[in-house]
């Protein structure tokens, strides 16, 4: 944002404001003056002030004098800043100190009052007395979301030298790459004692710092220089990094805290320096497509990860971190998708010229999907199943304007369910739906992942936690000449670029996690009063994230089978894909500490249809079953699966089926004779050789005939 320049600022005031700044800082106007050429008091250009608020005009219509008189008292007033500065009172440097705070040093008036310690009518008199001084100017604010609230406004020159006698050098600013400053331990050490590597000694003590860079690193040491912190600054650091990750903007502190955590920049910066816990700078990562620019408190990234770890921990062990309510989602997103491409198979869906699913279809659709046990409704998970449907082409349009599952979707469908949820992150990561920059937002959902990955399954964590660790770790790792550049070629083509703040990046990406990774299991949600407040790892996630070794681990799953068709399944740590397979040929009716399912007929035969043959269900259950399979279930399954027109193809080219009616039926198509060769038995077909295999199986499946290739007794599902 554009700051007002002083000359600017001084153009506007009448010129009897020009003779009591001229006053104020150098006394009255000496004899040769330019200020003596022109009459003050009587000049033309003077003009009433309204309200209080000089209305931008322009000067032009003065003399000379007066014009002269402007340049020189700017140059005059830049210089006197060091002199004056004592003399202000406290509050008058609170005020100056808040405008200093804001990218364009222009604050509104109700802002100014806000968080204040002091009475509004002592606000207006000190900051009458800086008005009268020359030290802040009223205009009339003039950006988009401001314009036309009465604002104070601060010289960009007089801010420039308020910085520099507040401890933060404007030379050294410029020297920081871009005005980004350190994020991390590794980089404050390596910009401290990098710059003098030609002197003998700072060498040497570089080469020793860089030693003890993992001695600085280690959990007590850390938990130590925090604690040892003075009283206010240890408050502030531990604010900073709970409530903001570790980064947190001055304008932020005053909104939230107003001057209950104020503090000296130059002391701050100091205490957390020598202490190598942070620092205070001042950031400009405008450049770089973040909308911050102004001073920060930062505490280093290695400490905010210590000291949020440390606290998880203690939270747990203090029986503090159980949140009172638990969503879970488990594997109910890959199962949603299995219902909808199940369903595409069985109806005809059409849709509009737009490339709708018609509304009734729609509603019919969310009847056929698990109701939603997380945080997210069943129309956000189907929303973003069709997306991804569309985008890998499972499914595909037909000239009727209608939808069926290509063949794509059929192998989808006989993936492992690891190998499902793997696609559905791979397009979770890119889904630019959940809001924020995607330039920014993708490269934060990778370092999310990574995050995610390090952490304990089943240990509760603030909800902003990771998020705010990811947001740092993507500051201090980003590449930024590579966004300078992104961004300076849409600034070019004069393209309009929404800067996100700090904030606004961890907190998109938070709403990712929830609407994406919790959506695909691979994090709980613990929630309060029905919002989110804390988040896990999950087993299914840990399993996803870190491989099949993690998912070997514990204990196995187990069924309960009763003579009624109820299923009851004993949850262990390998239950989700246990979950998956009975999802595919048995109804769910409960996910709570256990899982039901109930067998009927129809669930058997989409089952089938899915590509599960009914000798895999058979292994499925009799392999998992605590006792015996009830032989009523045993017969109603066989029996279900003859009535769905189950084949079994063995060896490399027989059909054999446990019913004559079976094959009579598939006989009823005149491919299928082309295809075949006269029946050697009343239960069995034999391929024709100059037919591939592959192509009877994919003709039979569309006449709903399910064909399973013969399983042998080593083989496990």
């Amino acid at each position: 944002m554009k700051s007002y320049r002083l000359e600017e600022l001084l153009r506007e005031q009448t010129p009897e404001c020009l003779a009591r700044t001229l006053r104020s800082w150098h006394g009255a106007p000496r004899a040769g003056d330019p200020a003596k050429s022109c009459e003050l008091a009587d000049s033309p250009s003077a003009k009433p002030e309204q309200n209080g608020y000089a209305e931008p005009c322009s000067v032009n219509g003065c003399s000379k004098g007066a014009a002269e008189l402007v340049t020189e008292l700017a140059s005059r007033m830049q210089e006197g800043v060091r002199d004056q500065w004592p003399a202000l009172g406290e509050e008058q440097r609170r005020i100056l100190r808040k405008l200093l705070a804001r990218s364009d040093h222009v604050l509104p008036m109700r802002r100014l009052i806000e968080g204040a310690r002091v009475t509004e009518p002592e606000i207006e008199s000190a900051l009458s007395e800086l008005e009268e001084r020359g030290w802040v100017y009223r205009v009339v604010d003039r950006q988009v979301e401001r314009f036309g609230q009465n604002a104070v406004a601060l010289p960009a020159e007089l801010a420039r030298c308020i910085a520099e006698l507040e401890g933060l050098e404007h030379a050294e600013l410029e020297k920081e790459e871009g005005g980004s400053g350190p994020f991390t331990l590794k980089d404050f050490l390596e910009e401290r004692h990098g710059a003098a590597a030609e002197d003998g000694e700072a060498q040497r003590a570089a080469q020793h710092h860089r030693q003890a860079y993992k001695l600085f690193l280690m959990p007590p040491a850390i938990l130590k220089r925090v604690a040892r912190l003075p009283e206010e600054a240890r408050e502030l650091v531990e604010y900073a990094m709970t409530r903001h990750g570790g980064l947190l903007p001055r304008s932020l502190l005053e909104q939230a805290r107003g001057d209950q955590l104020d503090y000296d920049a130059a002391s701050l910066r100091k205490t957390l320096e020598d202490g190598l816990v942070g620092t205070v700078r001042h950031f400009d990562l405008r450049p770089f497509g973040i909308g911050l620019c102004e001073e920060a408190v930062v505490v280093f990234q290695e400490v905010t990860l210590i000291w949020l770890r440390q606290r998880s921990m203690q939270r747990k062990q203090n029986g503090e971190g159980q949140p009172p309510e638990e969503r879970v989602a488990g594997v109910d997103l890959a199962t949603n998708v299995m219902r909808f491409l199940r369903y595409l198979e069985e109806n005809s869906v059409r849709f509009t010229v737009q490339g709708e699913i018609f509304k009734a279809t729609h509603k019919r659709i969310l009847s056929q999907l698990i109701p939603a046990s997380g945080i997210e409704d069943v129309e956000t998970s189907f929303r973003f199943i069709e997306r991804f449907c569309r985008s890998r082409h499972l499914v595909e349009a037909t000239g009727e304007r209608t939808m069926r599952v290509s063949e794509a979707g059929r192998a989808f469908e006989n993936k492992p369910l690891e190998e499902k949820l793997k696609d559905l992150l791979a397009f979770a990561i890119g889904d630019p739906m959940t809001g924020g920059d995607p330039y920014h937002q993708v490269k934060l959902r990778r370092i999310m992942l990574r995050l995610l990955r390090r952490l304990q399954a089943g240990v509760w964590h603030d909800a902003m936690h990771v998020p705010f660790l990811a947001r740092n770790s993507h500051l201090a790792q980003m590449e930024r000449q590579a966004f300078a550049d992104y961004y300076g070629s849409l600034r070019e083509q004069g393209r309009h670029i929404v800067l996100e703040d700090t904030q606004k990046l961890a907190w998109h990406l938070f709403h990712w996690v929830r609407k994406r990774l919790h959506l695909l299991g691979i994090v709980d949600i613990g929630c309060k009063d029905g919002h989110p407040v804390a988040l896990r790892l999950s087993d299914l996630g840990a399993s996803l994230l870190a491989g099949p070794a993690q998912a070997a681990e514990g204990a196995r799953s187990s069924l309960v089978i009763n003579p009624d068709f109820e299923i009851l399944l004993f949850p262990e740590s390998d239950a989700y894909e246990l979950v998956h397979t009975l999802d595919r040929f048995a109804t769910r009716t409960g996910s709570d500490r256990l899982y039901r399912f109930q067998l009927d007929e129809r669930s058997v035969s989409r089952g089938l249809a899915d590509g599960i043959g009914i000798g895999e269900i058979l292994e499925v259950l009799t392999d998992r079953c605590r006792a015996a399979m009830p032989q009523n279930v045993l017969f109603s399954l066989r029996d279900w699966a003859d009535r769905a027109g189950a084949l079994t193809l063995k060896g490399e080219r027989e059909l054999h089926a446990r019913r004559k009616d079976t094959l009579d039926r598939l006989l009823e198509h005149a491919r299928v004779r082309e295809w075949t060769e006269a029946r050697s038995e009343d239960c069995s077909l034999r391929i024709k050789d100059e037919v591939a295999v592959e192509d009877f199986c994919a003709m039979a499946r569309d006449l709903g005939f399910p064909i399973e290739r013969e399983r042998s007794s080593g083989e496990r599902s």
